[in-house]
Parts: structure tokens; sequence; C-alpha cells
């Protein structure tokens, strides 16, 4: 016999103790804290325990508002994919299965799942195809890892080092610049940017979890990009959920150097994967994923609205005008209100 039961301190350690055996580092109690911490969002986190009280399966949610003001449950905001952590089928199906009572409980107008290995078929569930995620396999060997690249990718990996322009960091107190440039390519990119506090969050809560690489120009010593890394051991993955580089510095191949220093990272750290998180199918982030070597990974971004009829969070398509105005509007407003709206967005 299975339960669904609200998260409560008390189930913290085990909690945590199943989450890091079975799942990932964003299943984690300490990524919780970060969300509501950061955005301020509702807990709906949900544990399937059996007759004995042991948790059989997890169900990370959080609560809140997007851009149209629909109260909306997402497992997670703020991460790629988050597949349902269970130790059997059977747990499994039943949190699958108390989704819809959830969705009452809370008075959601919609619940999204965001999947990567599992797949869902059930009725009264929207699928949204659009993003894939790209995993490249770590090896011992550096080599046999570059050999998995284009040609060209491993041309520009050797040339970039070659005439050594740029010098790896990973010293936390580095945030500041890294965010800077963060906040500029998010503002090319017209999304709005979470307030650095949501970075430093990570720092605190995951002290042995997350790490900032960043890059500096050899000649001047300053930050022209960098990349947040966290470690997840039970699934021996290092996952790349954000990061920027400044544009200007593309023709010396930066995001090249970046990537190759995050998969040295990965290797000292003993990890066999380095997730090297979202694209849109047929962009060319994708594109420059894909030249790495790594396998494309097909994300069901999945919606329950119990017969609503409501669409789940608003597409790209559906926000071009607001995309277009961000990446225009003065750079004091976007500062200004982009660590207020991001979290309606539901990234």
């Amino acid at each position: 016999m299975f339960s669904c039961t609200p998260y409560t301190a008390a189930m913290k350690d085990e909690w945590d103790r199943f989450a890091l055996s079975r799942g990932t580092i964003f299943h984690t109690i300490a990524f919780r804290q970060i969300l509501l911490s950061a955005f301020d969002y509702q807990c709906g986190y949900h544990a399937v325990v059996d007759g004995a009280g042991r948790i059989r399966a997890l169900l990370p949610l959080v609560i809140g508002r997007d851009l149209r003001w629909k109260k909306a449950g997402i497992s997670l905001p703020f991460v790629n994919y988050l597949d349902i952590c269970a130790d059997s089928e059977d747990a499994w199906q039943f949190a699958i299965n108390c989704i819809p009572e959830i969705q009452k409980k809370y008075r959601l107008d919609y619940l999204g799942l965001r999947l990567k290995n599992q797949d869902l078929d059930s009725a009264g569930w929207q699928v949204n195809l659009q993003h894939h995620t790209f995993v490249l396999p770590l090896f011992d060997d550096e080599e046999k890892i570059l050999a998995l690249s284009t040609a060209s990718n491993r041309n520009h990996v050797r040339k970039v080092y070659k005439n050594n322009w740029f010098a790896v960091s990973f010293d936390p107190h580095h945030l500041d610049d890294f965010y800077k440039v963060y906040v500029i390519r998010m503002k090319q990119l017209g999304s709005p940017a979470p307030d650095i506090r949501f970075f430093k969050l990570f720092f605190e809560q995951l002290p042995e979890h997350a790490f900032l690489l960043t890059v500096l120009d050899r000649e001047t010593g300053k930050v022209i990009g960098g990349m947040l890394l966290l470690l997840s051991t039970g699934n021996a993955t290092v996952y790349y959920p954000y990061g920027a580089t400044l544009v200007e510095y593309n023709r010396k191949y930066i995001n090249n150097f970046m990537y190759w220093e995050a998969v040295r990272f990965g290797i000292r750290k003993g990890m066999k994967h380095l997730d090297l998180g979202r694209s849109q199918t047929g962009s060319g982030t994708y594109k420059y994923k894909a030249q790495w070597g790594a396998e494309a990974k097909q994300l069901k971004y999945l919606v329950y609205d119990g017969g609503r009829e409501v669409s789940g969070p608003p597409d790209k398509s559906s926000v071009s005008m607001f995309v277009n105005l961000w990446k225009v509007a003065p750079k004091f407003l976007t500062d200004r209100l982009g660590g207020q709206l991001i979290k309606y967005i539901l990234p």
C-alpha cells in the first residue's frame, strides 16, 4: 500500500539519501531551498511512502504564477529535466496517479513535468518535444573524448590552447564578475536574468556540489565568461545549467575553451558524464553541442490541466514580442526588472 504525503522537515534526511542514491542533485532538499528562497515559490513537494512509512518515490514540485497569471505547479522550474525518482515501477506509477489529486488540492490551472529517460502515455496530458539535452561521455583519456568531436571542433579546441588566449579559474569570488557577463548575454537573447542571489544560494546550499568555472582574458585578467557546474554523484554527472560568454570573444573560440575546461573538470572529479544543457531542436546551440559528439536526448515537457484546456508555460514563439522588446529596452530598466520577472517565466 502506498500513500502520497506532502514534504515535511522530518523527511529531509531520508529524502536526500533517496534523492542522491536514485536521482540527481536537483531532487535534493537543498535545491528546493534555493528555489523557494530565490523566487518565493510555494512548496508542493510530495513523497510516495509505503505502509512502513518508507519513502519509495519523490515528486518535487513548486507552485507559482506564469506570465498569464495562471497558477502552475512545475517539476521543476530552472531545471532542464527531472525524471520522477522511484525505486520501483509501482511506486513510479503511483506518483503519476497522484498528480490529478495534487492539481485539485492546490487549485492549479496546470501541472508540468519535464522528463528525459521516462515516458508517460496517459490521457489528459499535453506534450512538448521542442527541446533536447546533450550528454557527453567522460573518459580518463582526454584524447578519446576529443575524438568524438567533429574535425572542425577538434581544430578549434587545439587552436585556442596553442594561442594561449584564456585562463581558467574556479575561484567563487569571481561570481560578481561572471554575473555581469551573464546579465549582458541574457539581455542579448531577450531573457530576464535572475537576481545574483539565486547563484549565491548554490554555494550556500550546495557547497560540496556547486562550482564556478570562469574564463579570464590572459592579457587583461578580466572575466569574460563562465559556467555554473553542479556535481551529481549519484549518477556521476556534471551538469551545466547556467553560463554565458561575451560574444566579442567568439572569434577566439571562447566557448570551445570553456566547454573543454568543463570536460577536464569532470574527469578530475571522477564523473562519467557531462550534461551540456537544454537546446531547442535545430537551434544554433543545438548544432554547436552536437559537434562535440554528445548524444542528443529528447526531453518531454508534459502538461496536465485536468480538462481545463489550459496550455502550459508560454513557448518561445508566443512571447516573441516580449523577447524582442527586452533586447532593445534600456539596460537600467531590464537590470531593475529582470530579477522580478524571471520567476513568472518558469524557465
